[in-house]
C-alpha cells in the first residue's frame, strides 16, 4: 500500500530524475514520512575550460548572473542578546515516536536507535526514501529518462533500471517519464504576444566601423561576429549620455512606457579580426566565453550534430562535442546555470539539447508558426533577479521573441510572447549581453533589441551604475 502510494506521488509530481533542471522537494508536515526527491537534470552540459581571454583591449566580459537569498532574521532579544529565548512549543525530534524505526523527512533516511534518538541519516539525492527501508535507487512501475533511453524500473533486488525503448529524436521523439514511452513532440504554446519590446541600435556596413557578418553574440560590452565564414570580428559597443541628463539609460525609447524618453545613442568600435575559419555564415551560431567562441560548422553530414571552440590563446580551434547524431545544427544556446547545451536549425521549428552522457542529442519541444518564414536564432539567458534560466526563440523574418521555461516533470512552457515594436528586420543569428540587450546580426547590419516588457526577464532590479 505504501509502494503503491509513493508511486503514485512520483507519478503526479516528477518527470525523469534526468531531464529536468530543477530539485523539488514533497514533504507533508515536520515529519515526511514518504519522500520521493529526486533530482531532475535535463542533460549534463559541457564544461567550459578557464583560459584566459587575451585578444587586446578586451576584458574579461561582463559578470555572470547570480540570485541571492537572505536568511531569516531572528527577534531581538531585549537585553541585548542574541540567545534564543524560551520556546513554550518546541519542535519534535524527527525521531521521537519512531524508536528502533527508519523514517524519511525531505529525502533524508534517518536511522533512529532503540531510545528514539537519531543514529545516523543519509541524503537520498535522486534516490527514492521509503520508510523503513531508507534510499532506494527506484520502484516498480516507476520509469525514467537517460538521453533518449527509456527506462524502467526492476525493483530487484537490488533494483535497477532497464532500457525498454529508445526514442528517436530526428523523427522528433521525446522520451515521456510518466508514460514511459516514447511520444511525439508536441508544439508548445501560443501565438498571442503578451508583452513588447523595442529596437535601439542599428549599425549599418560602410556607415559605421561594422564590417558586415553573420552569426552574433555578446558578451559584456563586447560583440562577435563571424564575417564570411573565415573572420572573427570583435566590437566594443558603448552607450552615451546623448540626451543630457546625467544618466544612462539603455532603455530609454520613445514607445517605452516604462522608460519613456529618447532613444540614447550607441557607439560601436571595431577592436580586433582573429583570422580563422568559423562554418558557413548564416547558417551557423556563435557562442561567446571570455577564452573564446564556440561555433556550429554542419557544412557536410561528417560534422552534423557537432560544434568546435576557437580559442584566443594560441588561435587553436578545436571540436568539443563528436555526436554521431544526424541533427544539422545552424542555432546554439547554453544554460550556464545546468551546464545544458541547445541547438536547433532552419529546418523546423524545434529545441533539442545535447545529452553529454550518451552523447546525443535529445528532442525538447517545438514551439508555433511565428509567421517568419522559418526559425533562425536561439539563446539563454538568466534571469539576474531569480536564477531561472529561460530559452528564447525566434523565427527569422517576424517580429516576436517566445521565452520558455523547463517546468517541473520534465515539461516545457510558453512563459510569454514577446511582439517587437518597431521596423523588423531579418534575425540571421541571435545573441544577448551588452547593456543586457539581444542582438541580431542581418548581414549588412546589426541591431539591438530589448527594453519593455521583455527588461523584467533580463534587466537586474537594481543595475549597477555604468
Amino acid at each position: 500500500m505504501v509502494i503503491d502510494f509513493i508511486l503514485a506521488l512520483v507519478s503526479a509530481t516528477k518527470g525523469s530524475p534526468t531531464m529536468s533542471a530543477k530539485t523539488e522537494r514533497v514533504n507533508g508536515g515536520k515529519i515526511l514520512l514518504v519522500s520521493a526527491a529526486f533530482i531532475l537534470v535535463a542533460g549534463a552540459g559541457y564544461a567550459c575550460s578557464s583560459d584566459d581571454q587575451t585578444h587586446s583591449e578586451i576584458g574579461t566580459g561582463g559578470a555572470s548572473s547570480t540570485s541571492t537569498s537572505g536568511g531569516g532574521n531572528g527577534a531581538d532579544n531585549p537585553d541585548g542578546g542574541t540567545g534564543a529565548g524560551f520556546d513554550p512549543d518546541p519542535e519534535p525530534e524527527p525521531c521521537e515516536g519512531h524508536a528502533g524505526e527508519t523514517i524519511c523527512l525531505e529525502g533524508v533516511a534517518i536511522t533512529c536507535d532503540a531510545n528514539g534518538e537519531e543514529a545516523s541519516q543519509q541524503d537520498c539525492g535522486d534516490e527514492i526514501c521509503v520508510p523503513g527501508t531508507g534510499c532506494i535507487l527506484c520502484i516498480a512501475g516507476q520509469f525514467s529518462c537517460e538521453g533518449n533511453t527509456v527506462l524502467s524500473c526492476n525493483p530487484g533486488p537490488p533494483p535497477q533500471w532497464d532500457p525498454i525503448a529508445t526514442c528517436d529524436a530526428m523523427s522528433f521523439q521525446k522520451c515521456n517519464a510518466v508514460q514511459g514511452a516514447c511520444l511525439p513532440l508536441e508544439i508548445t504554446g501560443g501565438n498571442t504576444p503578451t508583452g513588447f519590446y523595442y529596437q535601439y541600435a542599428r549599425f549599418q556596413s560602410g556607415d559605421t566601423e561594422f564590417l558586415g557578418g553573420y552569426d552574433i553574440d555578446s558578451l559584456g560590452d563586447y560583440l562577435y561576429v563571424n564575417r564570411g565564414g573565415s573572420a572573427l570580428d570583435v566590437y566594443k559597443v558603448e552607450l552615451l549620455d546623448s540626451d543630457g541628463d546625467g544618466e544612462f539609460e539603455p532603455n530609454q525609447h520613445p514607445d517605452n512606457p516604462d522608460d519613456t524618453g529618447p532613444i540614447e545613442d550607441r557607439v560601436i568600435t571595431h577592436i580586433q579580426t582573429y583570422d580563422t575559419q568559423l562554418g558557413q555564415q548564416s547558417v551557423g551560431e556563435l557562442y561567446a566565453v571570455p577564452e573564446g567562441v564556440f561555433f556550429i560548422d554542419s557544412h557536410s553530414t561528417a560534422t552534423y550534430g557537432d560544434f568546435f571552440k576557437f580559442t584566443y590563446n594560441g588561435q587553436v580551434t578545436a571540436k568539443v562535442v563528436d555526436s554521431p547524431s544526424a541533427l544539422i545544427l545552424s542555432h546554439l544556446g547554453y544554460d550556464e546555470v545546468n551546464g545544458i547545451w541547445y541547438g536547433s536549425n532552419e529546418q523546423g521549428r524545434r529545441v533539442f539539447s545535447y545529452h553529454a552522457a550518451s552523447n546525443e542529442w535529445v528532442a525538447e519541444f517545438a514551439y508555433p508558426d511565428l509567421a517568419g518564414s522559418h526559425m533562425d536564432g536561439i539563446e539563454v539567458v538568466t534571469d539576474p533577479n531569480d536564477g531561472t534560466p529561460y530559452v528564447y526563440v525566434s523565427d527569422m523574418t517576424s517580429d516576436y521573441l517566445g521565452q520558455y521555461l523547463r517546468d517541473r516533470g520534465d515539461t516545457w512552457v510558453q512563459v510569454n510572447l514577446f511582439e517587437y515594436a518597431g521596423t523588423g528586420e531579418y534575425v540571421e543569428g541571435l545573441g544577448f549581453g551588452a547593456l543586457n540587450h539581444f542582438w541580431a546580426a542581418a548581414g549588412s547590419s546589426i541591431y539591438e533589441i530589448g527594453g519593455g516588457d521583455l527588461a523584467k526577464f533580463t534587466e537586474p532590479d537594481d543595475p549597477p551604475p555604468r
